[in-house]
């Protein structure tokens, strides 16, 4: 029924599906409770705007495994094939030395909510629950977007 190879595959996008529906869910309560009791649910905003954190790090490990990431192409292109694939390589390399340095800064960032004991402003809950986020969807994205120049280097042979 379920193909659990797939999913591992394609978890990213299980997971963004999942939490944007969840999201969406969100979203329609709080206009629910609005309009029909003139009661909203603040507290629905602070988890969808933390939320949408954690898709776009789910977006953009699923571009990097699908090679959908922007690129500029317009310069490359016109180079010889080798040249092509070092720069290919490099830019790749730069991209995660990228978000490995984001995911330390994240990770940085979050030992200080901790330390200082940071809650968010709706729900009072400890802010480095939203934090995480960082550094696990960088942990993420270096992982697919090695995958990827692994697989091209291997497809080049």
């Amino acid at each position: 029924m379920f193909n659990l190879r797939w999913i591992a595959g394609h978890i990213e996008e299980v997971l963004g599906a999942s939490l944007l529906g969840i999201m969406a869910l969100l979203a329609f309560a709080n206009v629910i409770t609005r309009y029909l009791f003139q009661y909203p649910l603040a507290f629905t905003e602070e988890l969808e705007v933390n939320a949408l954190v954690w898709l776009t790090m789910f977006g953009t490990s699923c571009a990097f495994r699908r090679r959908r990431h922007l690129s500029m192409l317009f310069f490359q292109d016109r180079f010889p094939l080798v040249l092509r694939r070092v720069l290919h390589v490099a830019i790749g390399l730069l991209s995660a030395g990228l978000f490995a340095v984001l995911g330390v800064l994240g990770h940085m960032q979050l030992m200080d909510e901790r330390l200082l004991e940071i809650t968010s402003e709706s729900l009072n809950i400890p802010q480095w629950i939203y934090t995480v986020c960082i550094p696990i969807g960088c942990v993420m994205i270096v992982g697919r977007i090695i995958q990827t120049i692994a697989e091209d280097i291997k497809g080049w042979s």
